[in-house]
């Protein structure tokens, strides 16, 4: 298993340094996960990954809605305006993201914008939306948090192992995610959160809770990737 305790990037002792360290047996198994490891290597099966853009496809939709309701809840300019460009990056990378793979795919828009949202998907993005509904600004950037956050890290460990060569079949996502720039996400997160929250103890376990919640998510996210999910029963 991957030992992160001195790879990931936040600062020790601060708060998001904290909520990492108790999540962090659920983000090193993420480096262990078939799908991940098969993704890194080239070697996931394209329906597998098929499945998993469409649905991540979904997933932005809602992320876009969640870093909206960040700009609501602040009282900052700075933050209400970094709050609403996260949101419009959202829905560029979306549009990118659907047209892209619309073309590869070979499926129009409307079709993949029609997909059904997965078991996981949709309670993941259910609890986002709930943390939205009842939280503090602290508590909706602590849930998307891992997202961002986990996401640089792969694709960090990635490039760490070599360049993909031109032929992987999945290089350019990998590149996406080792870009600095998409860390910058992260970065502000962390920095953003720290400097907002205040300091106790009451505070520091609901965003816990919630940092949690959205870890055990995104390893599920894998999850339901590798293994098509589907909800059961079936309608027939």
């Amino acid at each position: 298993m991957l030992d992160l305790s001195k790879r990931v990037g936040a600062e020790p002792g601060t708060l998001c340094d904290r909520l990492f360290q108790n999540s962090r047996s659920i983000w090193e198994r993420q480096f262990d996960h078939p799908f991940v490891e098969a993704l890194g290597n080239g070697s996931l099966p394209r329906e597998n990954f098929e499945f998993y853009i469409l649905q991540d496809a979904r997933f932005l939709e809602q992320l876009t809605k969640i870093f909206a309701a960040g700009a609501i809840a602040s009282d900052e300019p700075a933050v209400m305006e970094k709050m609403c460009q996260l949101a419009l990056d959202t829905i560029r990378v979306e549009r990118e993201l659907h047209e892209t793979f619309a073309r590869e795919f070979g499926l129009t828009i409307a079709q993949m914008e029609a997909t059904p949202l997965a078991p996981t998907n949709y309670a993941y993005t259910r609890h986002l939306l709930s943390v939205v509904n009842n939280g503090t600004l602290p508590e909706i950037i602590t849930a998307t948090l891992p997202c961002a956050w986990i996401y640089a890290e792969i694709g960090k460990h990635f490039v760490s192992l070599g360049d993909p060569p031109a032929d992987h079949p999945y290089r350019n996502w990998i590149q996406t995610y080792a870009d600095p720039s998409f860390e910058e996400v992260g970065t502000w997160l962390r920095t953003t959160l720290n400097r907002i929250t205040p300091e106790d103890e009451k505070t520091f376990r609901r965003l816990d809770e919630i940092f949690t919640i959205s870890s055990r998510y995104e390893w599920m996210f894998w999850e339901m990737a590798w293994t098509l999910e589907a909800w059961k029963p079936e309608i027939s």
